[in-house]
């Protein structure tokens, strides 16, 4: 799926740590893929920038959950994308 993998680029740039996917297409109704990754709150306000960027044009970000908290939820539409800090993640 062109998607994920242009999310997996943009998380690539950020260095997320403990980054796992699940394809849920079978399991789901809302979403076929869902990411989750740890990083810090600059890592994740340069993953938001960088989705913008990466995904122009034929996808786009939907919505974004959390920026001000310890675990921001991206929804990306068919894929879904958490980055927990460590504490919160744990």
């Amino acid at each position: 799926m062109e998607l994920v993998k242009k999310i997996y680029q943009s998380i690539e740039k950020v260095n997320l740590k403990a980054v796992k996917g699940y394809d849920l297409e079978n399991q789901s109704p809302f979403y076929r893929y869902v990411i989750f990754g740890t990083g810090q709150k600059r890592q994740s306000d340069a993953l938001i920038g960088y989705l913008k960027e990466e995904l122009k044009g034929a996808y786009q970000i939907r919505g974004i959950e959390g920026k001000s908290s310890n675990w921001l939820l991206i929804d990306c539409g068919d894929v879904i994308v958490h980055v927990f800090n460590s504490e919160e993640r744990e």
